[in-house]
């Protein structure tokens, strides 16, 4: 049981940083406000520390008072009994301190249990090691008739065999462990009054179980039990468990919380091309997202009654729909942008329509109009309705705006020269929209997903 002794100032470089208590809980979310409200007013939650001042508790305050230079922080001390009793009062202050969901605090305290067991069953290992090196062993003379009955009893022994088999045995023991970790769970939820139901237990224990790293996602917030345990159930049914559990973390992270609709959707096809590194999880998000608008302008289109057509009508329809199946079916494989383009196209019209006319010609910028290109292929794209662009492009669409990458650019990195493009390397990384290979310096481009113009004359 751990007591508090004193409060007092204590120079920042006195303080011992412990690994296990340092990554135990994830860094607070609202570590920017948290580092101007010490740099305006000072700490005033003393940190954590035991009587050899050990941090316990306080990582992200004892980080800040070092990057702003601050020398002295004030310190709870306490004296503990051990590491064990170090988790209880890490708990403790956690709950107190933070503003923690039910299931972050859930997840919390079964991370707890589990270090407190392991440091139990080591302490009781040592133990037994120590008992048996005490045990003597006296050499016994048994004579030629006495020595050959206990090896005959002995052999008899082995050959009979136990009612169960090891692997009942071993599936018992792991529903007894199981057990135990409940209860040892339920116990200190009842301690420091927190109310979880049954069903979100086992859940939660079943995640634990199977899947470890999603109880990380739960225990920073990002995810309820609930959620977690059908991403959990998705994934498994799906097989791809093990394969999203490998992805790197940012890919991971955004697929978990952004992207999580694809996997409750049962969309395998996507998950797969994300797993195999043919698609970053972003680019599947856009994907799903033009899918969803593309559905709802096909259910909001009026309907055409057959009847109302004429014998004429009915055969141009019938053709019209044979050359979009066509069309639909060689562009199946593509990336959707026909209805991003088409809004870009009606927003570039409304603007050219609010800019203001001089003698007829349109008024572009400066930097535009000095250069002819430029001017030649806007004045194109306005009396023509078309131009012809200059060089191969790609089209991505990011932040609801379409954007044109030079496709040479995006070749240049996929062969692992990125030194001419290290703005485009930095925009493209940013939102996801390059996968870096298996090298340093390669990037893996996803070609289907982007619009592209590759035929010219």
């Amino acid at each position: 049981m751990s007591n508090l002794k004193e409060y007092k100032a204590i120079p920042v470089d006195l303080i011992k940083e412990v690994e296990e208590f340092r990554n135990f809980v994830p860094e607070n979310n609202m570590y920017d406000k948290i580092k101007e409200d010490i740099a305006k007013n000072g700490i005033k939650v003393p940190l954590i520390v035991n009587q050899n001042y050990e941090l316990i508790n306080g990582y992200t305050r004892l980080k800040i008072a070092r990057e702003l230079g601050i020398k002295e922080v004030p310190v709870a001390i306490y004296e503990t009994e051990g590491r064990e009793d170090e988790y209880d009062l890490l708990v403790s202050t956690n709950l107190t301190q933070r503003q923690l969901s039910r299931a972050q605090a859930l997840a919390l305290i079964e991370k707890a249990v589990e270090e407190k067991t392991k440091i139990s069953k080591n302490k009781q290992n040592s133990e037994n090691k120590v008992g048996e090196q005490k045990v003597e062993r006296v050499p016994v003379q048994l004579s030629e008739t006495e020595g050959k009955k206990i090896e005959k009893i002995t052999n008899n022994e082995s050959k009979v065999e136990s009612p169960g088999d090891s692997t009942f045995s071993n599936n018992e023991r792991k529903i007894e462990n199981i057990t135990e970790i409940k209860n040892a769970i339920k116990e200190e939820l009842k301690k420091h009054n927190i109310k979880i139901d049954d069903n979100t237990l086992n859940k939660y224990i079943r995640i634990k179980q199977n899947s470890p790293w999603l109880t990380d996602y739960i225990l920073k917030g990002k995810i309820g039990i609930t959620t977690a345990y059908e991403l959990y159930t998705k994934l498994q049914e799906m097989g791809l468990l093990d394969a999203v559990a490998k992805l790197p973390p940012y890919e991971r992270n955004a697929l978990l919380t952004d992207g999580r609709k694809i996997i409750l959707n049962g969309r395998k096809d996507l998950l797969e091309e994300i797993v195999n590194h043919r698609m970053a999880v972003s680019q599947a998000i856009n994907k799903v997202k033009t899918e969803e608008k593309l559905q709802r302008s096909k259910k909001n289109k009026p309907r055409v009654e057959k009847e109302d057509l004429d014998e004429t009508d009915e055969e141009e329809f019938s053709e019209t729909k044979d050359r979009q199946g066509e069309l639909d079916e060689n562009n199946e494989d593509e990336y959707p942008f026909v209805e991003e383009w088409a809004q870009a196209q009606k927003e570039e019209e409304k603007e050219k329509q609010l800019t203001p006319q001089l003698n007829g010609q349109l008024l572009v910028k400066q930097e535009v109009a000095e250069s002819k290109t430029q001017n030649d292929f806007l004045n194109d794209l306005k009396t023509r309705g078309f131009a012809e662009l200059p060089l191969e492009i790609a089209l991505v669409k990011i932040g609801g705006k379409c954007y044109a990458i030079n496709a040479g650019a995006l070749r240049d990195l996929e062969q692992g020269l990125p030194e001419k493009w290290k703005d485009l390397e930095a925009f493209l990384n940013k939102y996801g929209i390059i996968i870096p290979g298996e090298a340093e310096g390669l990037y893996v481009i996803p070609w289907k997903l982007l619009g592209r113009c590759s035929e010219w004359k």
